[in-house]
């Protein structure tokens, strides 16, 4: 029995693992997703998107001649939130900083 609950437990730790780096690479995609609709559209706000591996909410903020994109990503009970300031320079994108937001 002792032997099937560590088991049971080192599944669910797995599992949780697995669904948090889901989730991140899911937030990295909000953030691609927002590049690409803000070169079509440079007044885009958000979005929010339903994925196979989870969901992400992305928001949009004008920062300082660029743009300040948080993006929520969700796989499993796991969540997490990234922001990316990124500026337009000759057509590609340039990202200023970079961090993931703890709550």
């Amino acid at each position: 029995m002792e032997g099937y609950l560590k088991a049971n437990a080192e599944n669910r730790m797995v599992r949780r693992v697995t669904q948090s780096q889901q989730a991140l690479y899911v937030a990295e995609g909000g953030i691609e997703w927002a590049k690409a609709h803000l070169l079509v559209n440079p007044e885009l706000r958000g979005g929010s998107l339903s994925l196979a591996t989870g969901r992400v909410d992305i928001v949009i903020e004008l920062s300082g001649g660029g743009y300040k994109v948080t993006s929520e990503g969700r796989s499993g009970l796991a969540v997490r939130k990234i922001e990316q300031i990124v500026q337009l320079e000759s057509g590609k994108w340039v990202m200023k900083s970079y961090q993931e937001l703890h709550r």
